[in-house]
């Protein structure tokens, strides 16, 4: 996914005390994700306001969500890359 801010992966190393907003269709459950994200010390939102860090973008997601993180220059992955932040701290 291209980034329209500069922050990048290696800055958000660790979701630990990051807000998180996930939208779209993931791979796993919403409930799924939502236990994987608090089990690394991330908080997990439902909307995405200047507080988010990081959104989260799976399959057929909507504009609603993705506008409003460009617009506040929110850090945005799409799941895979999202994976491989976590998987990355794993190895750690």
């Amino acid at each position: 996914m291209e980034q329209q801010n500069s922050v990048n992966k290696e800055q958000v190393s660790s979701i630990y005390g990051k807000n998180i907003v996930i939208t779209g269709t993931l791979s796993q459950t919403r409930s799924q994700v939502a236990k994987e994200i608090a089990q690394n010390g991330g908080i997990l939102s439902g909307a995405v306001t200047s507080k988010t860090d990081i959104l989260v973008i799976g399959q057929r997601f909507g504009n609603t969500k993705v506008s409003a993180a460009f617009r506040l220059g929110t850090f945005m992955v799409t799941e895979e890359e999202f994976r491989e932040m976590l998987q990355a701290m794993r190895d750690k």
